[in-house]
Parts: C-alpha cells; structure tokens; sequence
C-alpha cells in the first residue's frame, strides 16, 4: 500500500513531539530546543519540554526508553500497554507507535539510534540483529527490577555523560555503550519470559497471535471476525473468546482498534484529504469513515486533521 507516508528521521521525530508553547530546561539528554543533532543517526535525550500526547508515527530508527517517574499509555504496533515507572521498552522501526495520557511527572530516558550507528563500529550486523529483533510475539516492555533498574539508569547516564563531555573517541565509546544496553534490554526481554516460561507455548496463545499477525497484515480488507476465523480454521466465537482472555478486548475491538490506528496516522502525517483516507482505508463511503473514527475520537475526521495540523 502506498500512503505517501513520511518516516521520520532521529530530528523530525523529536520536531514533531516537541511541544512550543515554551522552552523547557534539559535535565537529561540533549537540548531539543537548540541545534539538533551530531550525528543524525543518534540522539540521547529526555522527554522534557514533549507534548503530553503523541499522534502516531512511523520511523527509521530505533528507540530505548526507560521511565524513571510518571505514566503514560504507549502503543507499538499491535500492542498497546502502560508504561510506568522502572520500565522500560524499546520502539522499532518498522512499528507505528504513539503514545496518550502522559502525566504531569512522566520522565522518560531515551536513546535513539539508526542501526548503522552501531554497525560503522567493529560490531557485525549478524551479531546486532538478534539483539535488536526481539520476539514478536511479546509487547516490547519490562518491568525492572530495584538493582537492574538503578544498572539501566546509571547507564543512559553514562552515554548522556560521555556524548557531553566529547572526549577524543567519545562516539566510539557511545557505540559500545548502547550495545551494552542493548544486552540489557535482551536481559529484561530473558527475565520476563522466565516469568511466563509455558505461556507462549499454549494452543490460546498461539491462536493469538497468530490472529494478531493476521490483522496486521489484512486490517485493510478484513473486517469482521467470521474472515479471521475462517483464516484460522475455528469458530467465530471460539476466536472471540480467546482475544478475550488474552487481551480484555473482544476480537472485533482489535480489529477496529488496528484501523482507527492507520486513520490518525494518515490523518496527522499525510496530505490526503479524509475523503482520500477513506478511500485508502477501503471505507465504503466516507460518511461510513466519519461516523467509524468519531466512535473511538468522539470528534470527526475533519476536526481531527485540522487539530493535528494546527
């Protein structure tokens, strides 16, 4: 499908979440408020002076980030979970992301990076990969322990400390640092899966995700619950009630959820009119499309897109 869609770069990303209404001062990370950025394949920063909710986005890089205080509700492809504090997740390219509902107090930790900033160093890619590609099946979040999260933390404070000061190799330096957090983000990954050791491995589960995988890949012209059954080779119902006991949600919420997704990211990021996002959405007609989003926004399209462009 082809939507004409930006993918946002390290700087673009961090333009379109930055919030103008005033200059807030940078405890952490680089000033997102001055020159942005050397290199272009890197940033480490925090969320201060971001705005409280961010519309979704597509990107060419990677993001690790750990909540230090504060909440907020975070979506990553087709997850969609609460990040709180001694959390961390991690953001990948290839993912639509957004985040809602940002407390007063969210302080978040990034890094962000291009995988060719860790490969122009002696690193291989062949050895990057499995530490960046996690398994798909699990929302990339995980709850740290008191003495792992202290580790975590002391560690985006020494690549802040590092990228400041610019000592003579100090990218190098970075580098093998955030491949050291990498190795700790695959430490919480390990952790968490010792947690849950057999659930992964059950028929529901499986079943799940493979109807997850599927609305990923078909959201656009599947839209009722019967066609994902049918794709699965179960009962209508017997699908409805696994969702429901693995997400809280009803199958046709996940469903409609995906799609209301690709609305707000066309909405806020494209040029296209609502009458051609509905069109791109397979939407019958776009009064169909309206009343559709002003179910999950309680505003219709239009309003949306004139917010967003605001």
């Amino acid at each position: 499908m082809n939507t004409n869609l930006p993918i946002f770069d390290i700087p673009s990303t961090i333009r379109y979440y930055l919030s103008l209404d005033k200059p807030v001062t940078q405890s952490f990370g680089m000033d997102k408020y001055d020159e942005l950025l050397h290199p272009d394949n890197f940033a480490v920063l925090s969320n201060e002076g971001s705005v409280k909710s961010g519309p979704p986005i597509r990107t060419d890089h990677y993001a690790i980030i750990l909540c230090i205080r504060g909440t907020c509700q975070k979506t990553i492809g087709a997850f969609t979970f609460d990040v709180g504090p001694q959390s961390l997740h991690i953001v990948s390219p290839k993912h639509t992301t957004s985040f809602d509902n940002a407390s007063d107090d969210l302080l978040l930790y990034m890094v962000m990076f291009k995988k060719e900033f860790i490969t122009d160093s002696f690193i291989k890619q062949s050895a990057l990969d499995p530490l960046i590609d996690l398994n798909p099946s699990c929302a990339p979040v995980y709850t740290l322990s008191d003495i792992h999260f202290q580790k975590t933390k002391q560690l985006f404070e020494r690549i802040d400390r590092e990228y400041r000061e610019g000592s003579p190799f100090f990218l190098q330096i970075v580098r093998l640092q955030v491949v050291e957090l990498l190795y700790e983000v695959n430490r919480a990954f390990e952790k968490c899966q010792e947690s849950r050791p057999n659930h992964q491995l059950t028929r529901q589960y499986s079943t799940f995700i493979n109807f997850r995988d599927m609305v990923e890949e078909h959201f656009l012209d599947k839209r009722t619950v019967q066609e994902y059954a049918d794709m699965l080779h179960i009962s209508a119902k017997h699908l409805s009630e696994i969702v429901k006991q693995e997400t809280g949600k009803n199958a046709l919420q996940v469903i409609h959820s995906r799609l209301y997704l690709e609305a707000k990211l066309l909405l806020t990021t494209s040029s296209l009119s609502v009458k051609e996002i509905s069109d791109q959405l397979n939407f019958d007609t776009s009064s169909h499309f309206s009343r559709f989003f002003k179910k999950f926004a309680d505003e219709n399209p239009s309003d949306f897109k004139k917010l967003s462009v605001a």
